[in-house]
């Protein structure tokens, strides 16, 4: 994050931000066979396994209840890319879900 923050001091005079993303736990390609094999050992199905290991009063769990699709991050990442994030520079942006319930600034 230290990095970030002094890359974007060093670069924005340039017309350059930088940020940096925090994706958290990612649904990708191989999450099926993960949540296939948690449904397995739960005796569900992998839905149901998904529901409870990202409920919110679990200790993975987020406040949308499910793990965040890879599409997900990168919409913030074309975000971030875009014109329209010319005033974000030099953050982190959190794409969790909602997980934790910590606030840090």
């Amino acid at each position: 994050m230290h990095f970030t923050k002094t890359l974007a001091v060093q670069l924005g005079r340039f017309g350059i931000t930088v940020n940096c993303i925090h994706p958290g736990t990612t649904r990708t390609e191989r999450t099926p066979r993960l949540l296939a094999a948690r449904a397995a050992e739960l005796g569900v199905t992998p839905e149901e396994a998904e529901k409870r290991t990202y409920a919110p009063d679990s200790p993975r769990g987020n406040a949308i209840g499910r793990m965040v699709d890879a599409a997900e991050v990168a919409y913030v990442a074309a975000f971030l890319a875009s014109d329209k994030a010319w005033a974000v520079s030099g953050e982190l942006v959190v794409a969790t879900g909602g997980a934790g319930r910590s606030v840090y600034y």
